[in-house]
């Protein structure tokens, strides 16, 4: 089959959950990439891709020749005529959805669907990609769906340009995409964005007062919660804030590596004859690193620098100071109609190379839409080193991901994954559906599975997946975005596996036939950790 827009599950499912006690009538298995199945293995919500298939140039089910069902399945009608691509979508259904694959009980419970057909489509990367419909007006002509190309917190001159330049993308232009994007970079540079649409947003949860104290609280991951720009510039220049409010701010530094707010802990030993302050970080860090385990390292818990200084070194003061690269837009500015640049507000100008790889790390995932040729060409810091490419070079690819990991091969996909083996095995009174379909050996997948839990219960792999697991719940946000982004696997993950590009899997260091987890595990942890939280994504 070829066809377009296939059953996609990308919406966000509510589930309410009752307590029916101890119970044989009801079974589900909640996975880690969000489906949510019964006892028969069949979906009840699913949060995965949707599959996307190209239109033929000719059906074999025509106005002459149509396919008529024999009404098998729950989507199509007994006796009804179907032509084109709904005739082989209404077939696959009353071949391999009907009653044929599943227990009594569970006649007609699934189905493919269409939901929609577009004249074009680009998957950026995972669970992130742009439809067009032509015959839509603006801006329902185009879906976006994914963090990478829309997200809330996204600044507002990235996502006019992303409007502008997917819709040149959708429409086959790539030239006009890479001249839009140079003439962006230059508006960028010398300051012609308006400081409205550059700027982060943050929204007041918390009184000042609140928000204080919860700076001093501690995380799961060990460390004090993070800093919040607007929170600090709202202390810094005294301004009284409402609980809902949006503060606009710009970053003001100098290079990209300044970030909004910082917190740096002095240590300070006072001596001398006028009570002089003696900075003791440089020879402290030397002596927290060379000291044994048997100081650092209490009931199994390592000692962060602040904790070995306050538990060998009460003599020391310990000073956190605040450091800001950033300033508060005015509230008239943000409400005016008008746009308002940096030459209209004297000493306030934002921060070029931070602005400009931010904006760049947002589009390098679009360039997966041209040639592996040119695509590590095309980024700049700077107008003047714009390149220049034919029209020839300009045009659009398909098939070359920017990793092998980010385009799944058929055998990846049809591969039954550990956590579907264990509920087989453990539910043998089900039947397992579409098994001879995809010309699986159940005896042999289960052999294999045995042999292989066998052998990791031996080499105490559950030692490694443990010490991972407490690893992805210390990760940061930033380092999520990296990871999603750039495709930059966290230090504390790098220790304690491998990452095999091939395959997008996690493997043992010492064992690399041995997986840990899978890429979506650890996407998933995101999203399962945001929707805990229940808290929206700032700045």
């Amino acid at each position: 089959m070829y066809y377009t827009g296939v059953n996609d599950f990308n919406d966000i499912f509510m589930l309410k959950v009752k307590n029916k006690g101890k119970s044989n009538e009801y079974v589900y298995d909640i996975s880690l990439d969000g489906t949510v199945v019964n006892a028969l293995g069949l979906n009840v919500v699913s949060n995965t891709d949707g599959f996307n298939f190209k239109l033929p140039d000719t059906f074999r089910y025509t106005e002459d020749n149509p396919y008529v069902s024999p009404g098998l399945s729950r989507e199509t009608k007994k006796g009804k005529a179907y032509t084109g691509y709904e005739a082989d979508v209404a077939e696959f259904n009353d071949q391999f959805m009907s009653d044929k694959h599943y227990a009594d009980n569970a006649v007609n419970k699934m189905g493919l669907g269409i939901d929609e057909i577009v004249s074009a489509t680009i998957n950026f990367s995972r669970k992130n990609y742009a439809d067009h419909f032509p015959d839509k007006p603006y801006p329902e002509d185009v879906k976006m769906v994914g963090n990478t190309i829309k997200s809330k917190k996204m600044p507002e001159y990235i996502e006019k340009f992303l409007d502008k330049g997917i819709r040149l993308l959708l429409k086959n232009d790539g030239q006009s995409f890479l001249n839009e994007y140079y003439d962006y970079i230059d508006k960028i540079y010398s300051y012609r964005i308006p400081l409205r649409e550059i700027a982060s947003r943050g929204k007041v949860k918390k009184s000042l007062r609140e928000y204080v104290d919860d700076c001093k609280t501690i995380t799961k991951a060990g460390r004090p919660k993070s800093r919040q720009a607007w929170m600090e510039l709202a202390m810094r220049d005294g301004l009284e804030v409402n609980l809902g409010e949006t503060l606009f701010y710009i970053n003001t530094g100098k290079s990209k590596s300044q970030s909004d707010v910082k917190k740096v802990t002095h240590y300070y030993e006072v001596g001398g004859l006028f009570g002089d302050k003696m900075d003791m970080r440089v020879a402290l860090e030397k002596e927290w690193k060379a000291a044994p385990k048997t100081r650092t390292v209490i009931d199994g818990i390592p000692l962060s620098l602040a904790e070995y200084v306050k538990r060998y070194h009460p003599e020391v003061t310990v000073e956190d100071e605040i450091i800001l690269n950033a300033s508060l837009l005015p509230r008239d500015m943000v409400e005016s109609e008008k746009d308002i640049y940096c030459k209209d507000m004297p000493g306030m100008e934002y921060n070029v190379p931070k602005y400009i790889s931010q904006f760049n790390s947002r589009i390098k995932p679009l360039l997966v839409c041209f040639s592996k040729d040119i695509r590590d060409r095309i980024l700049i810091n700077n107008p003047s080193e714009r390149p220049y490419f034919t029209e020839e070079e300009s045009r659009l690819s398909s098939g070359e991901p920017n990793n092998p990991g980010d385009q799944d091969t058929f055998e990846q996909l049809m591969t039954m994954e550990d956590k579907e083996i264990r509920f087989w095995k453990s539910h043998p009174e089900f039947k397992i559906p579409f098994l001879d379909e995809c010309g699986m050996d159940w005896d042999a997948i289960l052999k294999d599975y045995d042999g292989r839990m066998a052998r990791e219960k031996e080499l105490g792999i559950s030692f490694v997946r443990e010490e991972v697991e407490k690893a992805i719940g210390k990760m940061t946000a930033e380092e999520f975005d990296k990871f999603e982004e750039e495709g930059e696997i966290p230090a504390s993950l790098k220790r304690l596996v491998d990452f095999d590009p091939v395959t997008s899997n996690f493997v043992d260091k010492t064992y690399p036939d041995i997986i840990i987890m899978t890429i979506y595990d650890l996407l998933d942890a995101r999203y399962a950790r945001e929707n805990e939280n229940g808290e929206e994504a700032e700045a």
